[in-house]
């Protein structure tokens, strides 16, 4: 099966239309796909937020891509503390365009992740 797709969440600002409303500026963290794992269209403008809900430590992996000197970094099964959030800045396509798309894998359906992407 092919990979889920994370949602991309667009922030409002600098200068947001006002009054700014009531949960115009909230946002949702959606469940990883533990099986068939995940993936996002890529600018090189996303922040990826991981959040551990569950009493246990959880894992994610970030899938990097050959870089112009053949180079691979993987963010290999970064752990996550019981309830805590983790960030990465996905500021270049270089090392992580996959065909325009970002790849990350959650060790479990219960870790969620959030796509910030910051408007260009």
């Amino acid at each position: 099966m092919p990979r889920a797709t994370q949602p991309v969440i667009i922030p409002k600002g600098p200068f947001p239309v006002l009054p700014v409303t009531a949960l115009s500026l909230d946002f949702v963290f959606t469940v990883a796909d533990n099986v068939n794992f995940d993936e996002f269209t890529f600018t090189g403008r996303e922040l990826i937020l991981v959040y551990n809900p569950t009493g246990g430590a959880l894992t994610f992996t970030l899938e990097s891509v050959a870089d112009p000197q053949t180079r691979v970094g993987d963010v290999t099964t970064y752990s996550v503390g019981a309830g805590l959030f983790s960030c990465f800045w996905a500021g270049s396509l270089v090392g992580w365009n996959n065909a325009g798309k970002f790849y990350l894998k959650g060790s479990a359906a219960t870790i969620k992740f959030a796509i910030i992407r910051i408007p260009g």
